[in-house]
């Protein structure tokens, strides 16, 4: 049994070097001020910079402190068996969207990292969703059928690179990984300069909306065109916490990381019960493996070293994991039917923006939520915009199916 470490610690914040960024001292005007500064703050930041407009990027701890710095580290437009239920629940049209929307960030990110040379350990490589369950043969067969016929890379599969037997996969071909914190460290030095700012350690304690829209901290106060909230749940307006309360819901999960000895292509998750994550990466010249999974509603009591323990065992006993380094868990949020919610934070909203509820795929749903807000902003039809849209009502309606499967243990 491989001994845990005292402290819970991302394996992606090693790569934060501490206090980077200023502090906002003083009143400021730009054309956007966003707060949040994860993959979704900052990547919006990034491509509205890029579009001509001066932001500014504020965060109440540090770049990638939050969501971010606790990822899986995949890029994918593989969410899992989302598409075959998509397509049923929600119609081909928004299946066929989102997986679009997912692949165009994919390229979004690597041609960031290219433009502005960013060392994050990027790699492409092929993720699968696989199951030891024989009995969910069919379901896999139909989520390969479904995906390749609305244009993405898809394929079953009843073998993989694991060391272990699998019963059926779907793989989808060349996705990617990366180190976050160094990708969005790499986002916000392009970001600060040249009338855009990114500023750590600034808690917003007010925003108003309105045509100029204000952002408040302790220190100072932004006045902007357009306010972005990139946080899990929009803390204000205060009204907007209940309000997103009855969109989306919260569900934890953990991770840990060590030393991989051995090559192992590919990136894995499993929706059987223990909800596997696998993630073997080479990071600096250091081949790493992380695995994740034990995710649950949020708010449920139960043994949090028992779940890193089991997370541990199963890292050793499948892929000889020698120690491990490093234990962390993470809050992430879902729609009640599926997509994020992006868009403006209430139907009224004159120039105030939000976007949340990533299904543990932030990385490529945050770049997507990026694209969309850079478009509404810019004034520019965006194709992805509706299905993705933060006032839809179809969350609402879902809540009873979302559940039921949690009810009956099939979430």
């Amino acid at each position: 049994m491989l001994e845990l470490p005292d402290a819970e610690k991302s394996y992606w914040r090693l790569f934060y070097s501490g206090r980077v960024f200023e502090e906002l001292q003083d009143d400021l005007i730009v054309d956007v001020v966003i707060i949040g500064a994860g993959i979704t703050g900052l990547s919006a930041g990034y491509l509205l910079k890029q579009s001509g407009l001066n932001v500014a990027v504020l965060d109440k701890d540090s770049v990638g402190g939050g969501t971010t710095g606790r990822t899986t580290g995949k890029v994918t437009s593989q969410h899992s068996l989302i598409y075959h239920d998509l397509q049923k629940r929600l119609g081909q049209q928004t299946a066929r969207i989102y997986g679009e929307a997912n692949q165009a960030a994919l390229r979004q990110v690597e041609e960031i990292i290219i433009k502005e040379g960013i060392d994050c350990d990027w790699q492409r490589d092929d993720n699968y969703v696989f199951t030891a369950d024989p009995a969910r043969l069919k379901e896999f067969e139909q989520e390969a059928e479904t995906a390749a016929s609305l244009g993405l890379p898809a394929s079953f599969e009843t073998a993989t690179p694991l060391p272990f037997e699998i019963k059926a996969a779907v793989k989808f071909t060349n996705q990617a990984k990366m180190s976050a914190q160094k990708y969005v460290m790499g986002l916000a030095e392009a970001i600060n300069g040249d009338g855009s700012h990114v500023f750590e350690r600034s808690e917003v304690i007010g925003i108003k909306d309105g045509n100029p829209a204000r952002v408040r901290t302790r220190q100072g106060r932004i006045t902007a065109k357009a306010v972005i909230v990139a946080t899990n749940v929009p803390t204000l307006p205060l009204i907007a916490r209940g309000a997103y309360c009855v969109m989306e819901y919260p569900t934890e999960s953990y991770i840990v990381a060590g030393p991989l000895s051995k090559k192992i292509k590919g990136m894995y998750i499993s929706p059987d019960k223990r909800h596997y994550s696998i993630l073997p990466i080479k990071v600096g010249g250091q081949d790493v493996l992380l695995v994740g999974g034990e995710s649950h509603l949020s708010g449920l009591r139960g043994d949090k070293k028992g779940r890193y323990q089991r997370l541990a065992d199963y890292a050793e006993r499948n892929f000889g994991l020698p120690e491990i380094t490093n234990i962390w868990s993470d809050r992430d949020y879902l729609s009640y039917d599926g997509p994020p919610l992006v868009g403006k934070i209430y139907p009224w909203s004159k120039n105030l923006y939000g976007a949340t509820a990533f299904r543990k795929w932030g990385l490529s749903g945050g770049t997507v939520a990026a694209m969309i807000l850079r478009d509404l902003i810019i004034g520019e039809t965006n194709p992805w915009a509706t299905v993705f849209s933060s006032n839809r009502v179809k969350p609402i309606l879902s809540i009873p199916r979302v559940a039921a499967k949690y009810l009956t243990g099939k979430a």
